[in-house]
């Protein structure tokens, strides 16, 4: 089931598949889709506009919709321009996703994600990349910036080596996350044991999400990754005594990211707007 915030809104789902460029279509059995909108500070690249197709599938999908966009090379490494451009077609929502592969410099990394605080402050910000931090900065990606800035990681774990990683009793996977929750990334096509990956994603961690609908593999697949959550994960989940793995670290990161904007706003720690926003969100965190 999706994980939600007692006021309805959708935080981070347990089960997700990625969005490239197919057009709206059943998702029957997965809680979200993470829909690309965007690539640096462009709504389109080439001929296909992201930017359309994500607001296809938002008026046809509604809040299960969860927008992402390419930050860096080969796209353009402006911060600043790029989180303006990613909430000017994607307002309010409550969670985005940036995805980061190669070397945008780290402080336009910082600058990224202090313009989406200032935008979006009730916001969770996720990053997408490589695996492990060896693994990213080997293709140029600021590893350190990212984990700093983001409040939880969607690892992709798309190889038996990666995967391998991620399910070593010290995963490397895990540790290199610095104690943020982890989403788990994985691409049934390329992985036969994928479904080992999402399996501890979903036990383990934040929860799972495949690469793509685009896949003629998407039927399939989606029914074997809407399978895993267990009836005692779903009951787990519903129960507002318990979180789902991840989600204390997720709400702490969460108040730190609130109180910070505030401050970086000019406000100070007593004041009334602060105090509320941080009751909001120990009211309304994931729950």
């Amino acid at each position: 089931m999706v994980v939600l915030a007692m006021s309805g809104r959708l935080s981070i789902p347990r089960t997700a598949a990625w969005v490239w460029h197919a057009a709206p279509r059943s998702i029957f059995g997965i809680d979200a889709v993470f829909v690309r909108c965007a690539t640096g500070t462009s709504p389109s690249r080439g001929s296909f506009d992201y930017a359309a197709n994500y607001r296809r599938w938002a008026e046809t999908r509604g809040p299960t919709v969860i927008p992402w966009t390419w930050f860096g090379p080969p796209g353009s490494s402006d911060g600043r321009a790029a989180a303006d451009l990613l909430c000017n077609i994607a307002p309010g929502k409550p969670f985005y996703v940036v995805e980061i592969q190669f070397d945008p410099p780290a402080e336009e990394v910082a600058a990224f994600a202090s313009r989406m605080r200032r935008r979006e402050p009730a916001a969770l910000l996720g990053f997408s990349s490589l695996p492990t931090r060896a693994e990213a900065r080997s293709v140029g990606v600021p590893w350190e910036a990212c984990v700093e800035e983001f409040d939880l990681g969607l690892p992709q774990v798309y190889t038996t080596a990666q995967r391998e990683r991620l399910l070593r009793a010290t995963s490397p996977v895990v540790a290199d996350m610095a104690g943020k929750p982890i989403h788990v990334a994985v691409f049934p096509d390329s992985d036969t044991g994928w479904l080992e990956s999402a399996r501890a994603g979903i036990g383990r961690h934040a929860g799972a999400s495949a690469w793509a609908v685009d896949q003629s593999s998407f039927p399939t697949w989606r029914r074997q990754l809407s399978a895993l959550p267990t009836q005692d994960e779903r009951a787990a989940a519903r129960s507002p005594s318990r979180r789902a793995p991840g989600e204390e670290a997720l709400l702490a990161n969460r108040i730190v990211a609130i109180v910070q904007a505030h401050l970086d706003a000019g406000g100070k720690l007593g004041d009334d707007q602060l105090v509320t926003d941080v009751e909001r969100a120990l009211r309304d965190g994931p729950a």
